[in-house]
């Protein structure tokens, strides 16, 4: 067989291109065992025991974006809300006070025109349900959040080996039975 200019390139080509694929699989086999070699690692610090529950920590994280975005679409609904009060109560302000401000009188009419105003629209928009409604949702979100919030550090702490917050009041709870017994002790002259 003869070889033509064209065969020898393909060849070498080719000879290249399966070199190459054979050095990324060296690689990614190497990439792989220290990877596997660091996870068999014993626990230093907190990364071992962070990595451990990954998917416990992806599912807290994924709840708490949906809670900080559940907050924050209320939350521009409610500002919306005291955002169109605010410009009700200015345009009736600017409809309602007068013109020029020459006199001392005219100066305590366009601020009595003002409390009113404002008065009236944001009374108006206290006692609407809608306001209600939507506060209640903002207050319940931001109390879901700081729950949620919470547990993800109560959660973080027990890794890292601190007390959590249960683990406190148990302790003080026990302080403060052990300082009754104490003072009951002294009271009763043991």
């Amino acid at each position: 067989m003869i070889m033509t200019e064209e065969h020898v390139k393909d060849k070498m080509g080719n000879d290249a291109t399966n070199a190459s694929l054979h050095i990324q699989e060296e690689q990614m086999t190497k990439i792989l065992h220290n990877w596997s070699e660091f996870n068999k690692m014993p626990t230093i610090g907190p990364f071992h025991a962070f990595f451990q529950d990954f998917k416990s920590y992806a599912q807290d994280l994924l709840s708490l974006g949906q809670a900080i975005l559940n907050a924050q679409t209320n939350l521009n609904e409610y500002w919306k809300q005291i955002n169109i009060a605010y410009v009700q109560a200015t345009k009736e302000v600017s409809e309602r006070a007068p013109k020029q401000l020459n006199s001392k009188e005219d100066f305590e009419q366009y601020r009595k025109i003002t409390i009113n105003a404002f008065e009236d629209a944001f009374t108006n928009l206290f006692s609407s349900k809608e306001f209600s409604v939507t506060y209640g949702k903002v207050s319940s979100d931001l109390l879901d959040l700081f729950k949620k919030m919470q547990k993800f550090a109560e959660k973080n702490l027990k890794v890292l080996n601190f007390p959590t917050r249960d683990e406190m009041d148990e302790i003080l709870k026990d302080i403060h039975d052990i300082k009754r017994t104490i003072h009951d002790m002294k009271k009763s002259g043991l």
